[in-house]
């Protein structure tokens, strides 16, 4: 049995860009809900998106990262996305979150897949940042038909 020593912490591996590969470990969270943006005029938004339990491995390492998902349809106040996704990792846990923007199209092909836990691996391409959040480039996900 090892003991740790007061103030030993567990090391992390530094974030890196490149070709990252992932795998989703459990069901789904799907979130539908509006709210209303205060005006002039007052709006009410659309919000949609799902969360998925997974794990991140980065290129060349054994380490694999817990984390979750976030596939976000854009609202039609949105029309900007200058990257795929980020990739943001917690301040307090180990953990990274990757957050990836999908068409509203995109979000209803990929829902009945999601709900039949057809996806199970993806990659994405991270791209250099001097610190966190880091830009996604690229990102994937494929299944079997049926």
């Amino acid at each position: 049995m090892t003991v740790r020593k007061k103030g030993d912490r567990l090391r992390l591996p530094p974030i890196v860009a490149g070709e990252w590969r992932g795998e989703i470990v459990a069901s789904a969270s799907v979130n539908f809900g509006q709210v209303v943006q205060p005006g002039p005029p007052r709006q009410s938004v659309e919000f949609t998106y799902i969360i998925l339990p997974a794990t991140l491995i980065m290129p060349d390492a054994a380490f694999r990262w817990p984390g979750i998902v976030m596939i976000m349809a854009p609202t039609p106040l949105k029309t900007q996305f200058p990257d795929a996704g980020t990739l943001f990792q917690a301040d307090r846990l180990p953990s990274l979150s990757l957050s990836l923007q999908v068409t509203r199209a995109q979000f209803s092909d990929m829902l009945p897949r999601i709900e039949a836990r057809r996806f199970k691996d993806f990659y994405f391409t991270v791209e250099e940042a001097s610190e966190g959040p880091w830009p996604v480039r690229s990102w994937g996900m494929g299944t079997m038909t049926a």
